[in-house]
């Protein structure tokens, strides 16, 4: 049992999914009149929120053109944090999956045994210098989870298999704070706490049919 390599990537491929569905988040900046400034498109990262605040308080000029500037507010940053194991969404751990194989071979059979369901956690982070930056982001993306949002995934070409991965939204916190002066430096900080309902499958073999 262990000590035989596989490797399905069905995290790394939940990690990209992830990403991707926030990858498109942009905010509009307008002039006195209503008229339109800036449109910007809010970078995402992997990155840890620690690494993120590090950086944000290395340069108290968060919105000039100096060069010199750490990190460049608005900007987004999700991680994983950590993994559990779903007993409700348990299936029979002895029934299997099969497919004949794709190769001129029609006498083998690949096989696999059911997934294991765990849950995933994710926080995604998003940091702005201004409140309607701030609330611009927000508002492009709670509407869309109630409280879940599902993506198609291609879980394996082996075995020709997808599934609908939820991604539900548990909680937001909302955190305002100020360094130095009220003038210098703030920082608004949302973090948005996501589960998402995976299934982790083991090694596939192939047998006669």
């Amino acid at each position: 049992m262990f000590g035989q390599h596989f490797y399905n990537k069905h995290i790394r491929n939940t990690v990209i999914a992830f990403g991707t569905v926030f990858n498109s988040v942009n905010i509009k900046r307008l002039d006195s009149s209503g008229n339109p400034l800036q449109n910007i498109r809010v970078p995402l990262s992997y990155a840890p929120k620690e690494k993120m605040l590090v950086r944000l308080e290395q340069q108290e000029d968060l919105r000039g053109d100096d060069s010199k500037v750490a990190i460049t507010l608005p900007r987004m940053s999700f991680e994983i944090t950590g993994y559990s194991y779903d007993a409700t969404r348990k299936l029979n751990k002895n029934q299997k999956i099969t497919k004949v194989t794709t190769n001129a071979d029609t006498t083998k059979m690949n096989n696999q045994y059911m997934p294991v369901p765990y849950n995933v956690n994710f926080s995604l982070n998003v940091y702005t210098a201004n409140s309607d930056d701030g609330l611009q982001i927000l508002e492009q993306i709670l509407p869309y989870f109630q409280p879940d949002y599902t993506v198609t995934m291609i879980e394996s070409t082996t075995m020709d298999t997808k599934r609908d991965i939820p991604f539900i939204l548990n909680n937001v916190d909302y955190e305002d704070s100020y360094t130095g002066s009220l003038t210098s430096l703030r920082r608004i900080i949302y973090t948005l706490q996501f589960t998402a309902k995976v299934y982790l499958y083991g090694p596939i073999s192939t047998s006669a049919i």
